[in-house]
């Protein structure tokens, strides 16, 4: 405390919550798919929960943005945190960033077919189907979701750690 009885501790904020759409098809997972200075970058879409907010709404949010296609959410695939002060797409220096990842398992509403949504993320420049067994090929973000994906779905963790 100071002398006037005010806190000057450095502001801290809660860590986030991110949803992340784990989509399967023909043996291969949908991708949003980034251009940067670095090269081609892959993740799982979704993003970050808002308050009031349901983890189905937040989802079915994110991914109608990012790939322009419903999600039908089902169970929980794993669970990932981030702690980092670099943005993870380019490197780039950011604020310090705490961000709880929960990676639900998730199907495309009958019809629907991914592409590049009407409020795509910073870099984006669409979507990708890629083939499970090939992910180590491509830079997929962060890589410990590449590996998870092509383990032996038997012997997956749900808890990755903190990436």
């Amino acid at each position: 405390m100071t002398d006037d009885g005010s806190d000057a501790s450095p502001v801290h904020r809660p860590p986030r919550v991110g949803v992340r759409a784990a989509v399967v098809r023909d043996g291969a997972i949908l991708l949003n798919h980034y251009r940067t200075a670095e090269g081609d970058v892959y993740d799982l879409p979704g993003g970050g929960q808002d308050h009031g907010e349901t983890q189905d709404e937040a989802l079915v949010r994110e991914c109608l943005e990012e790939t322009g296609a419903r999600m039908r959410p089902y169970g929980l695939a794993c669970l990932y945190e981030m702690m980092t002060d670099r943005a993870l797409r380019t490197g780039a220096s950011i604020e310090p960033f705490h961000q709880l990842n929960v990676v639900r398992w998730c199907g495309l509403e009958p019809g629907e077919e991914p592409g590049l949504g009407t409020v795509p993320d910073e870099h984006q420049v669409g979507v990708a189907w890629v083939p499970v067994e090939r992910l180590d090929e491509v830079d997929v973000r962060p890589r410990e979701v590449a590996a998870w994906l092509m383990a032996d779905p038997s012997s997956r963790p749900t808890w990755l750690g903190t990436l």
